[in-house]
């Protein structure tokens, strides 16, 4: 009887020895991380930096530099700290002045960036974004027969957004996105304060 429990005890300690190198190769072996991807989109409002006046003598008399503003994204993380995306925005429009009076001035962008996720906990997240943008500025009067002017530049863009997780797919998110822009020598920097949703995948 000893000797059988003997060799039962040698034939486990054997089992064990053949099985621990496989299981620690397995802990060992560095997860595989798969691209994740978003989409989103939203909506909100926008402020403008450009002056209500063109000079003196042309100052905006219903001067309003806020608009509204819709922006979308798609991007997709090619590791947990790091990823690309593609944004576009349009900050709407605003009132100033120009030559000819009161002027409808207009900020849209499209470009690629970076994106550095943050994590808060199981459901909040964020994502801090840089990059490049074609900017394009339009400057239309009111006045009948004025002409309009415009511009196309490439500008730095940033975002912030906070995000929180109502499914596993799917976020609300605040963003928070920014660049500038000219048409002639009316412009400068524009701001908007979006919400919306994120899918993702």
């Amino acid at each position: 009887m000893h000797l059988s429990m003997r060799r039962s005890a040698g034939v486990a300690a054997l089992v064990l020895l053949a099985a621990a190198p496989a299981a620690r190769a397995q802990y060992l072996q560095p997860a595989v991380v798969m691209p994740r991807g978003y989409v989103s989109v939203g909506g909100g409002g926008s402020s403008y930096a450009a002056d209500c006046g063109y000079d003196y003598y042309s100052y905006s008399q219903d001067c309003d530099r806020v608009g509204g503003a819709v922006r979308v994204a798609a991007g997709i993380f090619l590791a947990p700290f790091f990823g690309f995306e593609l944004a576009a925005a349009d900050f709407g429009e605003s009132r100033v002045g120009s030559p000819y009076g009161d002027a409808e001035f207009r900020i849209r962008m499209a470009g690629i960036g970076v994106v550095f996720p943050v994590d808060y906990g199981a459901r909040f997240n964020g994502l801090v974004r840089f990059g490049l943008a074609s900017v394009r500025a339009t400057l239309e009067p009111l006045q009948n027969g004025a002409p309009a002017s415009s511009g196309s530049s490439v500008e730095g863009y940033y975002g912030l957004t906070m995000g929180y997780m109502v499914t596993p797919n799917l976020a609300i998110e605040l963003s928070l996105d920014g660049t500038r822009g000219y048409a002639g020598s009316t412009g400068g920097r524009v701001d908007a304060l979006t919400a919306g949703l994120s899918l993702r995948f």
